[in-house]
């Protein structure tokens, strides 16, 4: 198997092991962009543009700022350089015992307007010499830690720049876009793996012995997507299972499936296998829950969240033949389920709590 193929499954493992294992949540303080520009030497130029989004954090240090500016601005770049610097060098560190960060004297953290901010510095190594190839020294999903809390290194946009000259022979995952070896990925967490080569005879060799990455979107649009859920009232768990045929997934296809599932569901367990033909899954979640309890019934007002749009939603009534469905919705991406149970209330009971209210009168008096 290529260094290329090798390199690919290598990240999937990672990423596909994040998921499970961790499936952290996306850091909400900063929107932030990075550009990555990659030279011929393996050396590559890291620009970051982190916008501050976090409610409490701009309203504390916009009321700083009006009593004291230069507080309030060394404040913010304590947060910029503490966040998003040091967290970024962690995970290289970590991930790499080649690669290695080295920051300008100047320049290094630029603080602007509306408490954004532009960090800047080079990691050598970033891609390393491997048969006639340069590949990624460092990739994989990145952690942000912030008050003892691991979430995930969450970016808007990632663009890698790669010199005019190279071939690149894989990124993994697939970029959004590539044109002119400028390759651009949305709403992500990680480093890809990259792997380019000077020889064109290496680039040829390679990309025939490389498996080529099919987008998530084409694996879900070209699937039939069936999911059968059930509630169950007593435990307030949410059973389903469900299967996508029409195409045989790919590791990243598995990896991106998990971490849909995690994304919009409460997850308690999730089980997913391929198969030669697409995947069957199955799980149990705690969905969104309105209850409401009276004299005379229970009511649960059940709300599931799904990952994306399937073909066909079944839903099936609990084993409990006191309970009842009385109705049930299914839009693109959330199915709504109304379950009642009548409580057992005889004449007498009914009869006693309506004379109850002229029992009372008559004691006050």
């Amino acid at each position: 198997m290529r260094k290329g193929l090798v390199l690919v499954l290598m990240f999937i493992t990672a990423l596909s092991f994040a998921n499970q294992a961790f499936a952290y949540e996306p850091q909400r303080l900063f929107d932030i962009e990075m550009y990555i520009t990659v030279y011929p030497s393996g050396t590559a130029m890291v620009k970051i543009n982190a916008k501050l989004i976090d409610p409490a954090f701009i309203a504390y240090l916009t009321n700083l700022n009006i009593s004291n500016p230069q507080s309030a601005n060394n404040e913010f770049q304590k947060m910029v350089y503490s966040l998003i610097y040091r967290n970024f060098k962690r995970e290289v560190e970590e991930k790499s015992k080649e690669a290695m960060i080295v920051i300008p004297e100047t320049g290094f953290i630029k603080i602007s307007k509306n408490w954004t901010a532009v960090v800047n510095f080079k990691i050598y190594n970033f891609l390393v010499e491997k048969n006639q190839t340069l590949q990624s020294s460092v990739y994989g999903p990145m952690r942000f830690l912030f008050k003892n809390h691991v979430f995930a290194y969450t970016w808007k946009k990632l663009t890698l720049v790669f010199p005019k000259e190279m071939y690149v022979v894989n990124l993994a995952p697939a970029p959004k876009e590539f044109t002119e070896n400028v390759a651009i990925w949305e709403n992500g967490n990680y480093l890809p793996i990259i792997v380019l080569t000077f020889n064109e005879t290496v680039f040829e060799r390679e990309r025939s012995n490389t498996t080529t990455i099919i987008p998530f979107e084409e694996f879900l649009n070209k699937t039939t997507k069936i999911i059968t859920i059930k509630y169950d009232t007593f435990g307030g768990v949410v059973y389903f299972n469900g299967t996508m045929t029409g195409m045989k997934p790919q590791q990243y296809h598995i990896a991106k499936l998990i971490d849909e599932f995690n994304r919009t569901m409460d997850l308690i367990k999730f089980d997913i296998k391929s198969t030669e033909n697409g995947v069957t899954f199955s799980g149990e979640a705690k969905p969104m829950l309105q209850y409401k309890e009276t004299l005379t019934k229970k009511t649960w007002n059940v709300t599931v969240k799904l990952p994306f749009k399937f073909d066909k939603v079944h839903i099936v009534p609990p084993n409990n033949q006191d309970v009842v469905m009385v109705s049930n919705k299914i839009t693109e991406n959330k199915v709504t389920m109304v379950f009642e149970e009548k409580k057992i209330c005889g004449p007498g009971i009914v009869v006693g709590l309506a004379l109850l209210p002229l029992l009372l009168r008559k004691r006050r008096r």
